[in-house]
């Protein structure tokens, strides 16, 4: 099995994230509490706005959810979080509908690498 930080840093710029919490350790503890708490909601109003076809509702979720990644250098859940953003902008639910799954999953892995990383910090 990998060791923790090497499946962190897949996911999560760690050294980025840290330069720009200038190593506040304990407010990245406080970011990753309030972001596991917020996403899932994020997460169901990008699945509700596709189901409807709500592109207003689908371009501002994914707008939001894209800051909040991008907050923590999650590259990956950020550019599907921006192509779902243009898909709501373009009204695309064909597109919105291919890439759900996929911001899904990297989803999945950002709140595995945050835990992980805030039990690294925690236990430090």
């Amino acid at each position: 099995m990998p060791q923790e930080g090497t499946m962190v840093e897949q996911v999560i710029n760690r050294k980025e994230l840290l330069t720009r919490l200038d190593d506040d350790v304990e407010l990245l503890q406080e970011l990753i509490e309030l972001f596991l708490e917020d996403y899932p909601d994020l997460i169901s109003e990008i699945e509700s706005a596709i189901e409807s076809q709500d592109a207003e509702t689908l371009r501002r979720s994914a707008h939001t959810l894209k800051g909040s990644v991008g907050n923590f250098c999650a590259e990956a859940a950020f550019k599907t979080a921006a192509q779902l953003e243009q898909c709501g902008a373009a009204a695309d639910f064909q597109t919105a509908v291919a890439q759900l799954p996929t911001l899904v999953s990297e989803m999945a892995q950002v709140q595995e690498a945050l835990q992980k990383l805030a039990r690294e910090y925690s236990a430090s």
